[in-house]
């Protein structure tokens, strides 16, 4: 089967535009993935919400994202709706690959002939191994291979696994970093801000905190327990970035403060801070072994204090050598590359 002959349908998740306007790792990733199909000549439709930017075909599910659409009292009504919109072409497709987890599952029971692939984006918990197990029409592909072990000991096997990769070149690398580490991500626990914003104040340095809040339990964190902090004297809190001011910050930054507390399925963000120079500090959760180089591109740590101790001796890692290492292993090129051999195992 040849590349233009493969129609696919890509399913994103539906609470922000592809690609974001600010926060949005699975969305940054979809944007890149779609871009880079219709440029190798696959017939792509993305199933997205109607304010995303595409050289695709794109089949608008609502009219805007969901968190965009104030005072909405059933969001996943969305999700219903769009489930019956995308059946609706379900002859139209050689392959449905879903990126918006168990929500698009229920499609797979209506799906003929057409197989569906799922990217596992989020950590492997109990209650989605149970919506994995009921499904059993669906490929899993994992994005680490810490993830694909999460999946396989919880008795989900996966086709493979697609590192995820960025468009270097639309990263500036800056061989000299400013006076300040930064915190990108989340707002809540399981990203580790708190410790982020407690660690630089005992390593005496300044803090650059960017990143967004969403739900009603994540503001309540955000509220009582991140925001007092925030006026702290060395912390510089920035709030949602575009692309081209994260890059910029990101850029500028000594280093990426990634105190993450759950088992990280890949992390995008550290591979942005490496392109644009700047070395990750993270705990060894998940995937980070796999993406960060100890010693090389950043310091894995096991505890507060030893993060501590990495920040004092964060000179000691080469720029270039952080650039380098996304440049050799999480290209746009790899991570398309993989998802072909995968389409075309699963079409044939």
């Amino acid at each position: 089967m040849s590349n233009k002959k493969i129609k696919i349908a890509q399913l994103a998740p539906l609470w922000i535009p592809v690609p974001p306007r600010t926060y949005g790792g699975i969305e940054l990733m979809l944007s890149l993935l779609t871009e880079e199909l219709v440029a190798r000549n696959y017939d792509i439709t993305l199933f997205a919400s109607g304010d995303s930017k595409t050289s695709a075909k794109l089949f608008p599910l609502t009219e805007k994202g969901i968190w965009l659409q104030k005072g909405l009292r059933s969001p996943h009504a969305h999700i219903s709706v769009a489930i019956e919109k995308i059946y609706r072409h379900k002859n139209s497709f050689d392959l449905f690959h879903n990126h918006a987890d168990f929500f698009m599952f229920p499609l797979s029971l209506l799906l003929e002939g057409a197989p569906t692939l799922t990217t596992l984006h989020r950590p492997v918990d109990p209650v989605t191994v149970q919506a994995y197990k009921a499904y059993d029409k669906i490929s899993f592909c994992a994005i680490s291979e810490d993830q694909r072990q999460s999946a396989e000991e919880n008795g989900i096997s996966t086709v493979g696994v697609v590192y995820n990769g960025i468009a270097t070149e639309k990263y500036l690398f800056r061989e000299t970093a400013g006076d300040y580490f930064i915190y990108l991500g989340r707002l809540n626990k399981e990203k580790g801000i708190v410790d982020a914003i407690n660690i630089s104040r005992e390593a005496g340095v300044k803090l650059l905190v960017a990143g967004n809040v969403v739900g009603a339990d994540e503001w309540n964190y955000f509220f009582h327990e991140v925001q007092p902090l925030l006026n702290e004297e060395n912390v510089n809190f920035v709030g949602h970035l575009d692309f081209n001011e994260k890059v910029r910050l990101l850029g500028g930054a000594k280093a990426l403060l990634f105190p993450v507390d759950r088992r990280e399925p890949f992390g995008l963000v550290m591979i942005e801070a490496m392109a644009c120079g700047a070395p990750v500090i993270a705990y060894r959760r998940g995937s980070v072994p796999e993406v960060i180089k100890d010693k090389k591109t950043g310091f894995i740590v096991e505890t507060k204090e030893e993060m501590i101790e990495a920040i004092k001796k964060i000179d000691i890692i080469k720029r270039e050598d952080c650039r380098a290492h996304v440049e050799q292993n999480f290209t746009l090129r790899q991570m398309v590359d993989k998802y072909e051999e995968i389409y075309k195992k699963l079409c044939a």
